[in-house]
């Protein structure tokens, strides 16, 4: 069973919320602790699980904490985030010369930098084109090129070139605004052409090796 936790000092945590895209103070409201592997000598590991809240928009968190326990002192091991989920496992499968500027994108949304958020992301779909053998030319004809190749078909290509498109105004106009909406769209939509592109085209060749064996 959960157990309901008081808001207290003691059980409020400081967490990246992603919907107010800020560090922000959460408040355990109930928590599950197994202590079933612990011996008589207090020596052994727990797990604990925690649902909080943010306290500024009101979103929930749900949080495992694993501690290993030496003489009844514990240690904290491992710690895993499940909701919200703020990390895309498919991101690991590209290139580092694209996941760095996805790493950086992040970096600047989290900053509230969204000018230079989306000059990543620009940045990040430039670096595609360079993996994929498009070294010749401005940004808009490799993304066309890419685009004949079927490498990106039409839905993809114009989500690319809509974020080099942002990626203008973030670096060159003076007029136009970058908001958190759209650097937020912009990140999105990075995170799923990598998704695509490095994932998702591999899982579906594994698939189709799989079943001619």
């Amino acid at each position: 069973m959960f157990k309901e936790e008081k808001t207290s000092e003691k059980s409020k945590e400081i967490n990246f919320c992603p919907t107010c895209n800020s560090v922000v103070e959460t408040a355990i409201i109930y928590s599950y602790v197994s202590e079933n592997t612990v011996n008589e000598d207090l020596c052994g590991y727990i797990t604990e699980v925690f649902l909080s809240q943010c306290l500024r928009c009101k979103n929930p968190f749900l949080k495992e904490k694993n501690f290993q326990i030496a003489g009844g002192d514990d240690f904290l091991t491992s710690e895993l985030q499940f909701f919200p989920n703020t990390e895309n496992e498919a991101i690991k499968n590209c290139p580092k010369i694209v996941f760095n500027p996805y790493k950086e994108a992040l970096k600047c949304y989290r900053a509230h930098a969204y000018d230079a958020c989306v000059i990543m992301c620009r940045k990040g779909i430039e670096a595609i084109c360079i993996d994929k053998g498009e070294n010749k030319g401005d940004l808009a004809n490799k993304l066309k090129s890419l685009n004949s190749k079927g490498v990106l078909e039409n839905t993809l290509y114009n989500w690319a070139n809509e974020l080099r498109l942002i990626g203008n105004d973030g670096a060159h106009s003076h007029n136009q605004i970058v908001n958190q909406q759209d650097a937020k769209e912009a990140v999105d939509f990075f995170d799923a052409l990598i998704t695509y592109l490095y994932h998702l085209v591999n899982q579906y060749e594994k698939l189709i090796k799989r079943r001619k064996k």
